[in-house]
This record gives structure tokens, sequence and C-alpha cells, in this order.
């Protein structure tokens, strides 16, 4: 079944280019926003927590990205820092997550003297 999109009111499907939520370059995708989207969507802006390509293998090849978001919310206030398998234990002192992405919440950048 196809995916369909609500238009906006005013600027229609609402184009944007996706850009990488590390490095900010594009990364060749445009998004349609259409009525999800308050207002104009901006030209450029972060679409997904994917990296892109290059980002990808510099940084998640040798640990795991952190991506800040508000409790109970899986919308990144765009921060994010990328830790080695081994500073993840000594943080959180849990297992290393399946996944090359985690969410951590407010506070933890500076908790752990990141920013």
């Amino acid at each position: 079944m196809a995916k369909s999109i609500k238009l906006h009111k005013e600027h229609g499907l609402n184009p944007t280019l996706s850009v990488c939520i590390i490095c900010g370059k594009d990364t060749g995708e445009i998004a349609l926003l259409g009525a999800a989207y308050k207002g104009k969507a901006p030209m450029h802006m972060v679409t997904s927590i994917e990296p892109c390509k290059e980002c990808r293998e510099k940084y998640l090849s040798k640990g795991i990205l952190l991506v800040e978001a508000p409790e109970n919310s899986k919308v990144p206030t765009g921060r994010v820092i990328v830790v080695t398998k081994e500073a993840f234990l000594r943080i959180f002192n849990t297992e290393v997550p399946g996944s090359s992405i985690a969410y951590i919440q407010l506070g933890v950048l500076e908790a752990i003297g990141a920013v």
C-alpha cells in the first residue's frame, strides 16, 4: 500500500533537502514534508538520525552515535556525539546496544563532560 502525504495549505509538498546529522552535508535525499511541517520547510534540515555514508564509515565503525532527545521522544535536539564502545561501557555501565546509534536524555552530554 502506498503512503500518502497531506499537502500543506500554502506550501504543497513542502520539500527540504536532507542533511547528515553529524557533518551537516547534503545526503542527496529530498524529504516531502507536506502539512507535517508547520510553515515553510527550510531549504536544508536533518530528517533522519542515520548519518551519511562518509560519517558512518568514519565514525560509526569506531563507536556509537549518541543522539540527544527529550525523554519519551525520538525527536533529536541536534546535539550528537560519537563514543567508543569502551567509553560507552564505562559511562553507562551497561551492554553496548546492538545498533550503532542510541538515544540519550537531555543533560547526559553535560554529565559526561562532552559539552
